[in-house]
């Protein structure tokens, strides 16, 4: 229990630091009236993540049962080197997604993601990819109206950069 109680800790000191790190996230003047700006998501996240570790911490002093819900012979038999390299493709995500755009990015980290997982057939990983990739695309910009940059890529190869 002394594990979940540290880890709760953590987390709500995480997200106590992302819930204050929110409101230097700079909005310009045309969106100071939105319902929705740039804030708002890690705004709820921030305070989200402090409830559930707040919760988490709550419920590790009372005693439900004997057992501990962190045995270490479980923790053993857990596949680690899946979480290194998905946390691996996450950064590459990072770094990429300026450069390459968000849906180009996005399909690699997705099948980077899926071929990690150990999926198997590629007709999934590339229809699931692209299709994922470009319903959200079309979600945030078509139906809510976010600018989502192209990329420095296309502006390359559209001619707007010299």
């Amino acid at each position: 229990m002394v594990k979940s109680r540290i880890g709760a800790l953590f987390f709500f000191l995480f997200s106590a630091f992302y819930f204050y790190k929110s409101f230097d996230i700079h909005l310009l003047n045309s969106t100071l009236s939105d319902v929705m700006t740039a804030r708002t998501f890690p705004y709820y996240l921030g305070i989200l993540g402090m409830l559930i570790s707040a919760l988490i911490l709550i419920f590790s002093f009372i005693k439900i049962d004997k057992e501990d819900l962190f045995d270490m012979e479980k923790l053993r038999t857990y596949d680690y080197k899946k979480g290194v390299y998905l946390v691996f493709a996450m950064l590459f995500y990072g770094y990429t997604i300026r450069s390459l755009g968000f849906v180009i990015s996005t399909i690699i980290f997705l099948m980077i993601g899926f071929r990690v997982l150990e999926e198997k057939s590629w007709k999934v990983i590339l229809f699931t990819s692209f299709g994922i990739s470009i319903a959200f695309w079309l979600l945030l910009t078509q139906l809510l109206g976010i600018y989502i940059e192209n990329g420095v890529i296309f502006e390359y190869f559209l001619g707007a950069q010299s």
